[in-house]
């Protein structure tokens, strides 16, 4: 009983790689530029999700040509998704 338990309560922690992604997220949103493009409908999207988990975001803030790169290729992903 106490197996099932903890075994239970451990599918709601969340994964290293959640946790990254969160916190990119979270560092994404401090930014006024992404804060008036992209509304929150578009976080909560799996994709895009794991198209911010993959980039290197304290990198890319520092780089207004990443960020540029970035924006691209994130409205290509939203037209792809339907989401803009």
């Amino acid at each position: 009983m106490i197996e099932d338990l903890i075994g239970g309560t451990l599918l709601f922690l969340p994964s290293k790689e959640t946790m990254a992604a969160k916190k990119k997220l979270s560092l994404l949103r401090k930014q006024e530029w992404f804060r008036t493009a992209y509304g929150t409908e578009t976080i909560y999207n799996n994709r895009v999700k794991e198209f911010i988990a993959s980039f290197d975001v304290e990198y890319l803030l520092n780089d207004t040509n990443e960020i540029r790169l970035f924006r691209q290729r994130l409205d290509e992903l939203l037209k792809e998704e339907r989401l803009s």
